[in-house]
């Protein structure tokens, strides 16, 4: 049976692959997250919840981080400053495959695709289960970050690390055909700075604190196995680290200095002007 599966799977084109790679242990973690952390609420309520608000806060995270990944492929200038990088950190990332071996960098691999999106996805349900106004600032904070990267991945274009340095494998792009498809398909691997994949785990650690204790740990624990594998895998310099963590505090400084009454100001005044406009037109 399961040789059976394994066949099917490999007669699969390499980007569908990928997708499932990346699609099943997510909704699998983001299952066991829901049974785990949010044992209460049930299923149809949170699908509903969704279709009613929460699409629009996670839709436009999802927009922004789309026109991002557009912006990143096809307008980053032609030169590559990975020199400027490897200036001030020499080859220090090597270290981090002193230990490699092959289950460690499956289990980094799955940590990387599928850890990342079930920190940051389910950390928005869990904040809304305690405080909504604390999610909604949560999904402002991950846009404002997204925003700030932009002209970084854009006019400071960077390699990853295992493309510049020849003593760093690529580990996760030499695991599966399958995977290495995918990255290099949606990937330029000339945005490596700074890491969205730490700041955007780390914003997540930050606002689960805003929840229970052992959310807050669990995240916390997972986030930096996500900063580790970016290291480890051949993708991220540490310098894309540390200065994702910069810009973490920003846009976590910024996200709080929102309000929900301050929004609905906003909100109101920007619904009455289209009306006058549209009036007006009439």
């Amino acid at each position: 049976m399961l040789t059976a599966l394994l066949s099917r799977f490999g007669s699969l084109p390499l980007g569908t692959q990928f997708t499932l790679l990346v699609a099943v242990p997510s909704v699998a973690l983001l299952l066991v997250g829901k049974r785990v952390f949010l044992p209460e609420e049930r299923l149809r309520t949170l699908f509903v919840e969704f279709l009613r608000t929460d699409w629009k806060y996670l839709g436009v995270a999802w927009v922004v981080t789309q026109g991002v990944n557009t912006l990143a492929l096809h307008f980053h200038v032609g030169r590559t400053f990975t020199g400027v990088i490897y200036a001030i950190e020499g080859a220090t990332v090597v270290a981090f495959q002193a230990i490699a071996s092959t289950p460690l960098t499956m289990l980094f691999t799955v940590v990387y695709l599928a850890g990342f999106p079930f920190v940051v996805l389910f950390t928005y349900f869990k904040l809304k289960a305690h405080d909504e106004e604390e999610a909604r600032r949560y999904a402002v904070a991950y846009v404002i970050l997204v925003l700030t990267a932009v002209p970084f991945f854009v006019l400071f274009p960077v390699k990853v690390s295992s493309l510049y340095l020849t003593t760093v494998e690529p580990l996760m792009y030499e695991l599966s055909p399958a995977i290495r498809y995918g990255i290099h398909s949606t990937d330029t691997l000339v945005k490596a700075f700074p890491s969205l994949h730490t700041g955007l785990s780390l914003l997540a650690a930050l606002y689960a604190r805003k929840a229970d204790t052992a959310y807050a740990y669990t995240v916390g624990t997972l986030s930096l196995a996500i900063v580790f594998s970016t290291l480890y895998l051949g993708v991220h310099w540490l310098t894309d680290a540390i200065f994702a963590m910069v810009m973490v505090g920003v846009a976590y400084y910024v996200s709080q200095t929102v309000s929900e009454p301050r929004w609905s100001v906003v909100s109101r005044e920007a619904v009455a002007a289209v009306r006058r406009t549209a009036s007006r037109m009439a």
